[in-house]
């Protein structure tokens, strides 16, 4: 299977604490992979809830940039940051710049609660 990321049709998420977010699913079980292999894109101003779930999050910053919240640790965040999360860990991602904050989300099967 290849397809192109702009083949994908964007999901507006909803939500409680949940502001100018989209998902795309690159590659998930429909495809064969167990995970998801997800692309979030965060409008300026736009953020994620400050959640937590026991599954891990490994992602990478594809353009923006940001701010990555880790059990109440402020990190930036910008175009090549990487970052995992631990599953229980409370984490949110937020836009703080003027252009939009991309990255992809690779999580286990039972992680795309978002």
């Amino acid at each position: 299977m290849v397809r192109h990321e702009s083949d994908i049709e964007p999901v507006a998420m909803s939500g409680a604490d949940i502001e100018g977010a989209l998902k795309q699913i690159l590659i998930g079980p429909k495809d064969g992979y167990e995970g998801y292999l997800r692309v979030f894109t965060l409008s300026p101003g736009g953020h994620t809830p400050y959640h937590q779930h026991p599954w891990f999050h490994a992602n990478y910053v594809l353009e923006g940039e940001g701010k990555l919240t880790i059990d109440g640790v402020a990190n930036p965040i910008r175009a090549g940051s990487v970052a995992y999360i631990d599953g229980g860990k409370r984490h949110r991602f937020e836009n703080t710049g003027s252009k939009p904050l991309k990255f992809i989300c690779l999580v286990p099967p039972e992680g795309d609660a978002y």
